[in-house]
């Protein structure tokens, strides 16, 4: 032994773990290594595999949807159709006795008309159309539209007085506002004031 090996530290050698000397036991670990991640490939590619199956069942489910809407639009505007088409010949026929010459009273030319509004309107309304009733009703902003004001005292304020274009709902919602003429307190004149101030 050399001087050097004498003052050299001496190190102690860690011992090996019991296993780590064995080389079955590393094949073991191996092994069982590369079995889990097989097991965890098989399963990332089932997975995967789902997923694609999930997106094709929910592309094929948007599409029987997309068809589905678009046939059951297609039958309502069929039926809706349908019911206007008399009303269409109703118009048809007036067109060709106005047109033909012959001439018609005045009464039974409004005869005429009023028949063909009442078919018209009985079809709408059983489509859920209905007319919002405005004059001598208090004004409501949702269904009423406001195109002018009469000074009277005969109404209360904010009251219809006057109807110039009908509104409707379609199923409760409002298609068209009332278009309306509203009531509104007239100027105090005084004694001292003149009545434009």
């Amino acid at each position: 032994m050399t001087t050097e090996d004498i003052n050299k530290p001496k190190t102690k050698q860690q011992p090996l773990p019991p296993d780590e000397g064995n080389p079955e036991i590393v094949q073991d670990e191996l092994l069982e290594a590369v079995r889990q991640r097989q097991e965890s490939e098989r399963k990332a590619a089932e997975y995967l595999d789902r997923l694609k199956r999930l997106q094709a069942e929910m592309e094929n489910v948007q599409k029987i949807t997309r068809r589905q809407v678009r046939e059951v639009t297609s039958q309502a505007s069929e039926r809706l159709l349908s019911k206007l088409l008399p009303s269409l010949d109703a118009l048809q026929q007036a067109v060709n006795v106005v047109t033909s010459g012959n001439s018609l009273l005045p009464d039974e030319t409004a005869v005429g008309l009023k028949m063909f509004q009442k078919q018209l309107t009985e079809v709408l309304q059983s489509e859920g159309l209905e007319e919002i009733s405005a004059v001598g009703k208090p004004l409501d902003p949702e269904l009423h539209e406001v195109v002018s004001y009469v000074e009277t005292d005969e109404k209360p304020e904010n009251t219809v007085v006057e109807e110039i274009r009908r509104g409707y709902t379609l199923n409760g919602k409002v298609l068209r506002p009332s278009l309306v003429v509203v009531s509104k307190i007239p100027k105090k004149t005084g004694p001292n004031r003149p009545a434009n101030v």
